[in-house]
Order: structure tokens, then sequence, then C-alpha cells
């Protein structure tokens, strides 16, 4: 300590230096520079009084020097004298850092928050004071450019240097004066002391942070308890922060945790204000929102979340007007965070979930539907939307794989939640998002459940639709190592739900047009295992194919479509054969996909591959029958003679033995063939219904189909192109073309569904004309059996016989022979084989003189596709009827109706409907008891413009007496059909029992009686009402009904 006598010296000499002394000679220029500042040092460590005065010269001259730093700067002045002036004032500058610093080396407690305040304050003062002159010809001059400017003055330097030796000579906790005053002189001198702020920060960055955190939380308690109010300080700390994020975010992230963690430890005020002042920090920077959210996730654990609840009721009674205010601000926050948005929805999620405790799954669920809420009304706000504007949505873009497997967890909640976020992203951020999540979506199980989260996240996202839609199924199509058969499955089901429609719902779904868009990958689908081939095959038919499809693309669906038909055809159950005959049905409905598919039916039918399906013969395996005896036929005949006469001619008599094996087993042929397909009659039966209806449907869609699906039948059965023609040759020449006519006689008995596609042809008028070779070889090879058949009666070549049938019946249907040569197959199975190959020639000799050719067939009257052939104009030539007349004659005793005319005749002749009672019916189905009254209620009276004669009196009078009460026969009698043989039906009757079964009570009846059932391709002749008995199983009891049933069918 100083004497009191220097110390007065010293003043005396202060003052003197201030003022300039008369009686010295010294200019104040080298007073200041040499003795003045020494004695203001002096008086500054022994004369408390004389602080101020010093400190105010100090300023003074650190004022100066700065002036001319920035004037010598900006002007480039080379006056020698301004530099010497600049020159002095730094000369003092230095000396009084040298005295100050000496000062805080001496006595650091004391000395160090003086200067450090002084210096804080002189520098705002500077900075706020020399800000214009600075950035004189710079406006838009930076922190580092400004900061660099300031430090290259001497007199700045210093003062900067006396604050981060102040700092680094004091401990951490007693910085908090140093900490103060440069919040304070922030708060005052903001924006131009943000240098001074940045420098020192980056020289202490864990000190400044965790002293400005402090001081700052102090002085929010303080303002903090009065609502409304808001720390004076708090924007400044909020700057300086925001100044130290660029380049020492992890001392800030870092000093952030420590204050969360460190404020559970007890509920003291000092603890429990943390999470609101942090909050009030967040809302004022968006770096430090970014910090304190993410540091904020990582404090939320099982061990902090109870010392939080606690703390709630104070935050919302203490520094928010309520729970809701707490929560919106929370929500608003984080809606602006620009990074750790995924850490934000799992914990969300994860503390949400329905087995959490109450409490906090309440507060997760209800924050986080505030908090899509508050992100949907920023995407869907009017105008352009940026993703910047969104950041927590667009700090959650490379996390999108994340939160896609997020969407497939069991929790409702949870699901809901993320697809209502992947639904925002999508909106904000383009289809990219939405392309990802679908693709994901469609190769998942569970189709009911990813089809509804699709659904839903589409309509949400409609405005992007075809985008997403068309490059998800491309992806999802073509993608490997997925599973493409959950996504065809997913895909279909989807495509159900947009045919269904949903009524109000402005959902424009657009799987149909993407599938449309995507039809390249089809074709390969259907050689794929397991039931993709199957589910590609329903996905087609299940959408609008183009109209206008590139014929490439029609060839290749075409070559993979017909191999899948006959594939389906030898597997179990009927829905994916029905889908397979659809998709063929579709192709051939375009004008280049017709022609194909005719083609590749036609021959698959006729393949190795394919062709049991269809009851096609197999070739037996040539095995020779070893012969059960050597000796020949000449020594088994020289055992009842000595010798054998051989005469010379051209046969010989032998008395005995067997020629080669004996004679050839004629079932042999059916019996091979049973024993060689692996389908029963049902199921052949049925894939030729299958097959039939197949092409029925693909020709429909061109009226030259049926003609193509002809020729097409003709270049495969016939074995050359000669003589294919329309024109039936005479009989004689049937001896050129007879190995061609066995051989496709051959053919059709090897494959039995010629017979089926010729009788569609014939009913398809006139296609069966394009068909004459076939029918001409057959016919060919009949009249040369029938002309050398042995057997007493035709019926005994039973295999002649049929055949015989069917190409009468075929002709007839064709309308290529006009009655009575229509109804020949109802007669040869009573006459001769003579007599059958003499109609036959006749049947020949009508077609060679009346060449069957399509321009003979005309429109049709009756409402049918096919064209009509009037035959009422032909008069029949006694050529072709003069036989078949004594034929009938010579054979009348034998002859009765045919099978399928049962219940199509009327009148005298009776219903021959198989009735045994009210089998005489009058033209009013009146019953009567004997033919004479019937034939009399048919007979014409006199008054009809006829002359009949007139009936007998007591004919008449019976006939008036039974007739008096008429009821139809249907209804007064309870009739009875005799026994017959249900297992082989008419042509187009079958019989079966009806059943009933129960709708409110269990049980199930079967009729005792059965009734008339029409067979595919035919209709009711008559619908008739017929009492049935029904016998009943269950609750049921047994009861007798009256049911309109068909009396018979006839072909449609």
């Amino acid at each position: 300590m100083q004497a009191p006598l220097g110390v007065l010296t010293d003043l005396r000499n202060f003052l003197n230096g201030l003022s300039g002394s008369p009686s010295t000679t010294k200019s104040r220029t080298e007073v200041d520079s040499s003795e003045v500042v020494k004695t203001a040092t002096n008086l500054l460590k022994n004369f408390p009084a004389a602080r101020e005065a010093v400190l105010f010269y100090f300023c003074q001259v650190i004022d100066d020097s700065i002036k001319l730093h920035l004037s010598q700067s900006q002007i480039q002045n080379d006056n020698p004298a301004a530099k010497k002036r600049l020159v002095e004032k730094e000369t003092a500058v230095a000396l009084i850092h040298e005295a100050l610093s000496s000062l805080i080396k001496w006595n650091p407690k004391g000395w160090a928050p003086i200067i450090s305040t002084w210096s804080l304050r002189l520098l705002g003062q500077m900075s706020s004071y020399h800000s214009p002159h600075l950035q004189h010809g710079h406006a838009n001059r930076g922190l580092n450019d400004t900061l660099q400017v300031w430090l290259d003055c001497r007199a700045t330097r210093m003062l900067i240097d006396l604050t981060t030796q102040s700092l680094e000579d004091l401990n951490q906790s007693e910085t908090g004066a140093c900490i103060n005053a440069l919040l304070e002189t922030s708060v005052e001198h903001s924006p131009h002391f943000d240098w001074v702020v940045a420098h020192i920060g980056g020289c202490f960055p864990h000190t400044v942070v965790t002293r400005i955190l402090a001081c700052g939380l102090q002085d929010f308690i303080l303002y903090g308890t009065e609502s409304g109010n808001i720390s004076p300080k708090l924007n400044s700390v909020v700057g300086i922060l925001a100044h130290l994020s660029f380049s020492h975010a992890t001392n800030i992230q870092k000093a952030v945790l420590d204050l969360f963690l460190t404020s559970c430890t007890d509920m003291s005020e000092q603890h429990t204000a943390v999470v609101p002042y942090l909050l009030q920090l967040s809302s004022l920077s968006q770096d430090l929102l970014d910090i304190i959210v993410e540091q904020g996730v990582k404090a939320i654990n099982q061990d902090t979340i109870p010392c939080f609840t606690q703390q709630a009721a104070i935050w919302t009674s203490k520094y928010f007007s309520g729970r809701e205010a707490l929560i919106n601000l929370m929500v608003q926050q984080v809606v602006r965070c620009r990074q750790g948005g995924l850490a934000i929805i799992n914990v969300l999620l994860q503390y949400g979930a329905r087995h959490q405790p109450t409490f906090p799954r309440e507060v997760a669920s209800e924050f986080l539907e505030m908090l899509l809420n508050e992100a949907a009304q920023l995407v869907q706000a009017s105008g352009r939307v940026m993703p910047s504007d969104v950041p927590f949505l667009q700090s959650l873009q490379p996390h999108v794989s994340n939160l896609c497997q997020m969407l497939l967890t069991h929790d409702t909640w949870q699901q809901g939640s993320v697809l209502r976020l992947l639904t925002l992203m999508a909106l904000l951020q383009g289809p990219a998002v939405s392309i990802h999540v679908v693709t994901l979506l469609l190769q998942k199980k569970d189709p009911v459940k990813i089809v509804l989260l699709i659904r839903c996240y589409l309509k949400s996202v409609q405005g992007l639709h075809s985008q997403v839609v068309d490059t998800s199924v491309h992806e999802a199509l073509t993608f490997q190592g997925r599973n493409l058969e959950n996504t065809l499955l997913n895909v279909l089901q989807l495509v159900k739900f947009e045919q269904l429609g949903e009524p109000g719902a402005e959902v424009r779904c657009k799987f149909q047009s993407a599938l449309n868009a995507n039809l390249d990958f089809f074709p390969g689908l259907f050689f794929q295992d397991g039931q993709i081939p199957h589910l590609a095959v329903r996905l087609l038919n299940s959408i609008r194919l183009p109209e206008v499809i590139h014929p490439r693309l029609i060839a290749k669906l075409s070559y993979s479509s017909v191999p899948h038909f006959f594939t389906v055809l030898s597997m179990r159950g009927e829905g994916n054969k029905k889908e397979a005959q659809k998709i063929l049905a579709t192709l051939s409905s375009y004008p280049n996909g017709q022609a194909l598919i005719l083609r590749l039916l036609m021959q698959g039918v006729f393949s190795e591959e394919w062709k049991s399906l269809f009851g096609a013969e197999t070739q037996p395996q040539k095995n020779p029958k070893p012969t059960s005896s050597s000796a020949s036929l000449l020594m088994q005949n020289r055992n009842f003679c000595s010798s054998v006469t051989l005469p010379q001619r051209h046969s010989s008599v032998f008395h005995a033995g067997i020629i080669g094996n004996g004679i050839r087993n004629r079932h042999l042929a059916n019996t091979n063939l049973e024993g060689s397909n692996d389908c029963n009659v049902e199921e052949v039966r049925s894939h030729i219904n299958l097959l039939l209806d197949t092409l029925s449907q693909c020709c429909s869609f061109n009226p030259g189909g049926m003609t193509q699906l002809s020729l097409l039948l003709v270049e495969i059965v016939s074995p050359d192109v000669m003589f294919n023609g329309l024109i039936w040759p005479d009989e004689e020449f049937t001896k050129v073309t007879v190995e061609r006519d066995l051989h496709i006689r051959r053919f059709v008995q090897d494959n039995v569904v010629v017979w089926d596609l010729l009788n569609l042809l014939a009913h398809n008028r006139p296609a069966l004309c394009y068909c004459s070779v076939i029918l001409r070889a057959i016919l060919a090879t009949l009249l040369s059996h029938w002309a050398n058949c042995q057997e007493r009666q035709a019926k005994d070549s039973r295999e002649a016989l049929d055949m015989t049938c069917k190409l009468i019946e075929l002709m007839a249907t064709g309308q290529l022979l006009p009655p009575p040569l229509s109804y020949l197959s109802e007669i040869i199975g009573h006459i001769s084989p003579h007599e059958v190959h003499v109609l036959l020639k006749d049947v020949w000799a009508f077609m060679r003189d009346n060449i069957p050719t399509p321009a003979l067939f005309g429109a049709n009257e009756r409402p049918s596709p096919s064209l009509w052939r009037d035959l009422s104009d032909y008069k029949m030539d006694p050529r072709y009827t003069e036989r078949l007349r004594l034929i009938m004659l010579a054979n009348i005793a034998s002859l009765t109706a045919p099978q399928y005319l049962r219940g199509r005749t009327c009148g005298v002749c009776g219903d021959f409907n198989q009735e045994v009672a009210g089998e005489f019916k009058t033209p009013q189905r009146c019953a009567v008891s004997e033919g004479e009254l019937m034939a009399a209620s048919f007979k014409l009276s006199s008054s009809k413009g006829c002359s009949a004669p007139n009936m007998d009196d007591k004919i008449s009078r019976r006939l008036k007496k039974e007739t008096e009460t008429c009821q139809p026969i249907d209804q007064q009698y309870h009739t009875h059909l005799p026994e017959y043989d249900t297992n082989a039906p008419t042509k187009c009757t079958r019989f079966e029992k009806l059943t009933h079964e129960g709708v409110s009570t269990n049980g199930q009846c079967e009729s005792v009686e059965l009734s008339a059932v029409c067979q595919p391709g035919c209709k009711p002749f008559m619908m008739i009402s017929k009492p049935f008995t029904f016998k009943c199983q269950g609750d049921l009891q047994d009861f007798v009904s009256s049911i309109t049933v068909p009396s018979s069918c006839i072909a449609a």
C-alpha cells in the first residue's frame, strides 16, 4: 500500500497530465504516453476513489486510438503526422494493457471481474459507436470479416485480451460477474457486439456455454415467475449460443444434456425451471431448437420420466397458462426441428403403445396427435409449400425405410400414426416417399390388412396417384428376391376394391391403369411356380385391358395363356379353369388375337401332351402275344382228314383251326383308352364342355371365327391339301382317297373330341360346310363297312352304328340334310346293314347333287347368331327317298318313336312322355277315358268351313260329359313314370331327384319322384306343374308340393 503523500502526489500529477500544467514544457501527448498512464495505474491500485476517473481516462485513450486506426485504414493516409499520432496512441494502449494485466495477475479475484466488466462494456460502446464507420463501403460485411477488422486494431485487441485473461485466471464458479457483463453488454449493444461474443466463446467454449446457460437460467427464474415477463438477458443468451453453435455445437449439446439430467436430481426451483427455460430458449433460436430437442429426447428414459411427471405440475402452474399451453409450445418447437425427427417418433411410439402405463401413454399419444395435426396444417396451407417450410418432416426423409418398417406393426394406434406421418411426407416431399411405401407394402402378406393400408394411404395422397402407383407396380413386378405371389394377391385385392367403388369417396385409384402399363411383364408370370400363374390370370381378367394392344404383346400373352389353359384343365377346381377360359376369350376380342388363340388351342387339343384330357386314345404298346400253339392251320385240318384239297382257285375250304390269335377283341381299344388316361369319363366330358365353351367365346367376337375354326380342324385332321373342297364327287371317287379317308377315320376314332368340335360347328351354321372333307371321309368308310358287314342287324355292329348315327345327326344339325334324310339315325338301328348301306348311298347322292356351300344359308328369323338354310323348298326326288319309303314299309312293325321325341309330340299320337295315366287328352289337356273320345275332340266341325261328317251322338254325349268339369291333367292326376335307365338319359334330358333345404329350421328333403333336367345346350320343351312327394330328415316334416318342371328338353 502506497503512503498517503505518494497517493496525493500521484493524484496531482494525474490531474495535471489531464489538463496540461503551465509550469511544464512537455506536451500532453508526451505526458499521456509516459507518465500519466503510470500515475493512473498507481491511483487505480492504491486509491479506489479515483477508479472511475482512471478508467474513464483509459477509455479516452482507447477511443482515440480506435479512431486513428479506423481513419488510417479507411483513408490510407500517408501523412507522417497522423502515423506518428497513431504510434503514440498505440504505445499508450500498450502501457494500459501492461498495467491492467499486472493488476489481474496480482489479484485475480479482486481485479478480474472489474477489469473484464469494464473491458466488455467498453467494447460494446466502441462497437456500437464505430459500427457505421466500420460498415462504410462494406454493407454486407460478415461476422468473420468484422472480427478480423476489430482484431487488427491494437486497442480492441487489448480489451479482448484483458477479458480472456480474466476468465483464465478465475475459477469456473467465479466467472459469474464476467459472464453477466458479457450478457448485459450483448443485450445493450447487439448485434454490433456479436464479434466479441464469438471470439471469447471460441476461446473458452465450455466455460462460456455452461456459465451463459446458468446465468440465463437465474434470470429466467427471476423474471419467469411473473406471467408475461421475459428475462432481458434471454435474447443475449440465445444470440451468444447461436454464434457458438456453428463451431462448438458439441459443447452446447453436452451442456444442455447435463442441464436436463441435473434437473431430475430434486424438486428445487433451480431444477424445476430447467425445462421451461430451455423451451423458452428453443423458441428464440432455430439452432438452439435443434440441439435442445435432440438432447431432450435423449434425456427421456424410464429413470427420468417419474421426475418429469412430478415437475409437469409446477411447469403448468408457474411458467405456463396450463397443460395445453405447454404441449402446444412443445409441438410447435418439434415441428420446427430440423434434426432428430426419427428419435422423436420412436420415443412417442414407444411410450404411446398400448402396453405402456397410463400416464406416459396418454401424454405420448396426445402429443403425437397434436404434432401430426400441426404438421398437417403446415403442409396443407394455402400456396406452395416447400419441404423447408416443415423442417421436422424434412428431417425424416433419410429415414423413410425405418418409418415403413414401423408401419407393419400390429399396434393399430402406432400403425395409424405412422401412416399419417408418411402421408404428410409424401404430400410435402413428392412421390418418392409414396413409391417406397407402396412398393414395400405390396411385398407383405395379409392382403386384407395391406390393402386397407394402401387404400388409406393413396386416398390421402391422391394427387400423386398416377406416377406413384405405376412406378410401384413396375418395381413390385420386377424386383428380385421379393414375394411376388403376395404382390399379385395384394394388387388383385386392390383392383377388386377399385371396381366396387366407394360412394362419396373421391379416390382416384389407378391400379388398373398401372397394370395396363406393365402388361409386358405378365407373359413371364405364366411360367412361374406356385400360385403366381393363376394370380396373374385373375389379375388380367379383373382389369379392363386397353382397347389397342401391340400385336407383339398379344402374341406373347397368347403363347403364355394357352399352355396355362391346358395346365389348369389337368388340375382340380373350377375357379382357375373359368379364369383361364376368360383370359383366352378376352385376348380373342383383339383382331390379331383370335386367329392365334384358335390355332394354339386346336394344336394343343391334339398334341401328345394334352390330348388325353379330352379322351384321346393313346397308342398302346405293341407287345406281340405269344401263340398258344405252334401247329399250323394245315396241320390242324389234317387231324380231321388225311389230306386237304387245295383246288386251283382263289379260296379253299378248311374245317377247323384258328387263324393267328383268333378274333380281335373289339373292346381292346376302349380298354387301352381307359387304362392309359388319367381322367375319368366325367372329367373328360367336363374338359370337352369347357373347351367348346372357350372356343365359342373366342369365336363370338368375329363373325368369321367359326369358319376359321373349321378350316383349322380340317388342316389338322386331313393329311393333305388335295380334294379338300366343298364338292362331293361321285361315290366311285372314294377309291382314290381311300388311304386319306381311313386316316381321317382313325384320327376321329382316336380323338373323340372331334365329334364335339364338329357338333359345335354344326350349331354355328354354315361353318360345317367347310368340313366337308371330314364328313366325306367318314361317310366313305361307313359305306365300305356296311357294304361288307356280315351282321344280321345293324345294331349288332355297335361301333359303326354309333358313328353312322353321329354323322347323320351332325349333318342334320348343320342343315346339310333335309327331312326325311335328317332322321335316318332314328331307324338305322332297326334295319339290316345292307339297308343302311343303301340309305347312306342316297345320302351321298343328295350331297353330291346339292353341294353344301355357305351361300345356301341366309339370315335366321329366330333369335340366333347362326345362319339358317330353308329346306322347305326342297322337293325330294324319289331317287333319295324311294328306297327309304320301301325300307320303312318293310320294317314298320319294329319301328318306334325316337328317344329325343319324349314329351315333344302332341295330339292323337300322344305326348310320348312316359306317363301311364292321362295319356288321352283333348286340345284343352282335359283327360278322357278312351282314345276314341280324344280323336273326336280333335275333329273339326262343319262350321269351320269344312264338310266334315257329323259326330256320333253317343260319342258326343260321352265327350261332353267327361269334359264338363275339365281340369288340366297335370293337376287332376298324380302321375308315375315307368321304370327307365336314368344312367342313359336322352340327348337333352336327364332325370334327378329334387331337394329342399330348410331356411329357418335344420333339415333336408328329397323327392320320391324323378324330375326332368335339361342338359347344357338344351331348353325345356314345355313347363308343366306336377305334384312331388318329399321325404324329409331333421326338423322338417314330409310334404307334397306341386312344382313346375320341364316336361322334356330339346336342343336350344
